[in-house]
């Protein structure tokens, strides 16, 4: 169940992917779409999915996690998987990702372009950039708390702009924030807002300024302007959970459950090849490679702390 609508370009559309190719093994597979904030609806979709008909009932995000939460102790035989959020109920099988360290590898490249003017041409040098979180809760927060590490890694005086859509479907919202952040020099920006990301993403080709994708690779979408994705690959983690489930051996209940990062493929940035020089990309793999094997420590919001998959 989606607490939301597909056609995202990002989050749920990612998830979907992992059980289409679910499906293409021959698992019967039925996607529900609860719609935007419909938290009753949300409800009653999950009690409707776990009447015994289905192996597995999997949702998530933190938006829907009361909704689990009263599910799951409602229907105890009845296996769950809740994804980008721990759960520790003993029918639920939790995935978390460490987007703080995707989004760190963002906060160097978004650095990176705002300081170098010959490779980055739409970039004044001001050493000013920016991310646009969906909603001031902690998973966002721990997109923001990467980010800025990562671009103080760079250069310490950096200023980096920060605001908050309040939703993760109000991309006009997404666009006008991005737009004020670029009229304010910001020579980058970083959509960390779901689907209200991609009026961030139009933002920067409509001001001919830079931003950074999310949760899918949205490089394409605005090719002159997106430098790179912040890959969150829910599909893959979802995918490999049902996989463990097939063999008798997924976890549920587990403090902390499944944790995805850079080192198992949870989280990546996807470069934009076409404006991102190989240097530069050279300079992000060496980063990517420090922090999996923990020379580089990312700070996190908690409850998004946890350092490995099990």
């Amino acid at each position: 169940m989606v607490p939301g609508t597909l056609g995202d370009l990002g989050f749920f559309d990612s998830a979907n992917a992992g059980l289409k190719k679910a499906s293409a093994l021959g698992a019967t597979v039925k996607v529900v779409e609860g719609g935007v904030n419909a938290t009753s609806t949300w409800l009653s979709d999950l009690q409707n999915l776990s009447n015994g008909d289905y192996k597995l009932v999997i949702t998530g995000s933190a938006q829907v996690a009361d909704q689990i939460t009263a599910t799951a102790k409602q229907f105890p035989n009845q296996k769950y998987i809740m994804f980008d959020q721990d759960m520790g109920l003993p029918n639920v099988a939790s995935i978390t990702y460490r987007q703080n360290d995707g989004a760190f590898l963002a906060g160097v490249l978004a650095a990176l372009a705002s300081e170098d003017t010959k490779d980055f041409p739409l970039s004044k040098g001001d050493k000013n950039i920016g991310i646009v979180g969906g909603v001031n809760i902690p998973v966002i927060n721990d997109f923001i708390v990467g980010f800025k590490k990562g671009a103080q890694v760079v250069d310490p005086s950096i200023k980096v702009q920060t605001s908050y859509v309040g939703s993760f479907t109000d991309s006009q919202t997404g666009y006008n924030q991005a737009a004020s952040m670029y009229a304010s020099g910001a020579d980058v920006v970083f959509a960390a807002a779901g689907g209200a990301g991609l009026g961030v993403l139009k933002a920067s080709h409509d001001k001919n300024k830079y931003s950074i994708g999310v949760d899918s690779n949205q490089n394409n979408l605005y090719p002159k302007n997106v430098l790179a994705s912040d890959l969150k690959n829910v599909g893959a983690s979802l995918y490999a959970l049902i996989q463990k489930y097939e063999a008798g051996t997924l976890v549920y209940g587990a403090k902390g459950g499944y944790v995805f990062g850079l080192s198992n493929g949870g989280v990546e940035l996807t470069v934009n090849n076409a404006l991102v020089p190989a240097s530069v990309a050279a300079k992000i793999t060496s980063y990517s490679q420090q922090v999996a094997s923990g020379a580089i420590q990312v700070p996190c919001v908690a409850p998004y702390c946890a350092a490995s998959s099990q």
